[in-house]
C-alpha cells in the first residue's frame, strides 16, 4: 500500500485549547496504510500556530492563510490532498484510533469503491457533561451493496448534514464539483445535498469514528455579519441543488424523497432560529423560513414549534 490512501483535512481557526488532542487524534491512527494530514490555519490569533510548532511528523503538512472561513480553508485542503479519500476533522474534535482502519475495511476491505463512507460518531455535550453516540442510516447497516437516493427512498438525507465522520472519494468530489459554500455558517449543507444527490455508492460503517464536542462555543454576537443572511444565502443554494436533481423528479419514489427533504428543512430553520433567538434580526429570518416551508404546507408546524421551543428554554432559563 504506497499510494496515499486518505487525507485528513483540519481547518484550525483558534482552537488553541482542543487542537492538540485534535492532532494527536490523528497522527496516532492505527491505519496501517499511507495517510497524510494537512492543516489549513485560517489566521489564528492565539497560540494555535505555536502548537502546531511542537509537532514533527511526515504525514503533517500545514498551510498558513489569511482568514477566510471553514468553508474556503476546507476547499484549499481539497485541491492539496493527495489521498483517495477525504476525512474531514474539525479542529476541536477527535478521532477514533482506528477511523481510518474503519473506513478501510468498510470500503476497500471489501473491494468495494464508494463515493462516500458514513459512520457512526459520539457527542460529547460539555454543556451537560455527558457523550451520546448516533448511528446515521443505522437501518441499512446491513445492507447488501451501496445506497443511494432512490433505493432507501430518500433516507440517505437522514445522514448528518456535518462534513465529517465520513470519508468521501477525492475524484468524485473533483468531478462533481463539489465543493463548501464560502459562508460562514451551515457550510456544509450544500456539500451534504451535492454530494448524496449525485452518487449511487453509499456505504455505512458499523464502527463509531468520531468524537464531536457540542456545547463549548459561544453564542452568535451581532458584528461583522449578519448571521441570518449567512444561512439564508447557504438554505436557497441547497434548495436549488435539490431542485436540479430533474433526473430523478419522475421516478415514483420522489413524492417520498420530497417529504424527507421538506422535513429536513423545517429542522434546519428550526435549528437556527432558536440560535438566532437574542439577535436583532431574528424575525427576519423567521419571516424567511415561514415563506420558504409555506410551499411544502410546514409553515403553521414550524411557527408553532418555534414558539413551543422558545417557551421550554425560558421556563428552564427561570427554574
Amino acid at each position: 500500500m504506497n499510494e496515499i490512501e486518505f487525507s485528513i483535512i483540519i481547518p484550525l481557526y483558534n482552537q488553541e485549547k482542543y487542537i492538540e488532542r485534535c492532532l494527536k487524534s490523528a497522527i496516532e491512527q492505527g491505519f496501517k496504510g499511507n495517510y497524510e494530514i494537512i492543516i489549513v490555519n485560517d489566521g489564528s490569533t492565539d497560540k494555535s500556530g505555536e502548537i502546531l510548532k511542537k509537532f514533527n511528523d511526515k504525514k503533517l503538512k500545514i498551510f498558513e492563510n489569511k482568514n477566510s472561513g471553514p468553508a474556503y480553508s476546507r476547499n484549499f485542503g481539497i485541491k492539496k490532498a493527495e489521498g483517495k479519500y477525504i476525512v474531514f476533522l474539525d479542529s476541536d474534535d477527535t478521532l477514533d484510533k482506528n477511523a481510518l482502519q474503519t473506513f478501510y475495511n468498510t470500503n476497500n476491505g471489501k473491494n468495494l469503491n464508494a463515493d462516500i463512507v458514513f459512520a457512526p460518531y459520539y457527542v460529547i455535550r460539555e454543556h451537560k457533561n455527558d457523550m451520546k453516540i448516533y448511528f446515521p442510516l443505522k437501518k441499512f447497516a446491513n445492507f447488501d451493496g451501496f445506497l443511494n437516493i432512490e433505493n432507501t427512498d430518500g433516507e440517505v438525507l437522514k445522514g448528518n448534514f456535518e462534513p465529517w465522520a465520513k470519508a468521501y472519494k477525492k475524484d468524485f468530489l473533483i468531478q462533481n464539483g463539489i465543493i463548501f459554500e464560502e459562508a460562514r455558517l451551515a457550510e456544509d449543507l450544500p456539500f451534504f445535498y451535492n454530494a448524496v444527490l449525485n452518487t449511487e455508492k453509499i456505504l455505512t460503517a458499523n464502527t463509531p469514528v468520531y468524537f464531536y464536542r457540542r456545547g463549548h462555543k459561544n453564542f452568535l454576537k451581532e458584528g461583522k455579519y449578519d448571521w441570518g443572511d449567512e444561512v439564508i444565502k447557504i438554505f436557497q443554494k441547497s434548495d436549488e441543488i435539490f431542485q436540479n436533481q430533474k433526473f430523478w423528479h419522475d421516478k415514483k419514489n420522489y413524492s417520498t424523497i420530497e417529504k424527507i427533504y421538506a422535513k429536513n428543512c423545517l429542522n434546519i430553520c428550526l435549528f437556527w432560529a432558536r440560535r438566532f433567538k437574542k439577535l436583532k434580526k431574528r424575525w427576519a429570518f423567521y419571516k424567511f423560513c415561514g415563506g420558504f416551508l409555506s410551499r411544502y404546507g410546514l409553515s403553521t408546524e414550524f411557527y408553532i414549534k418555534l414558539f413551543i421551543r422558545n417557551l421550554v428554554d425560558i421556563l428552564q432559563n427561570k427554574c
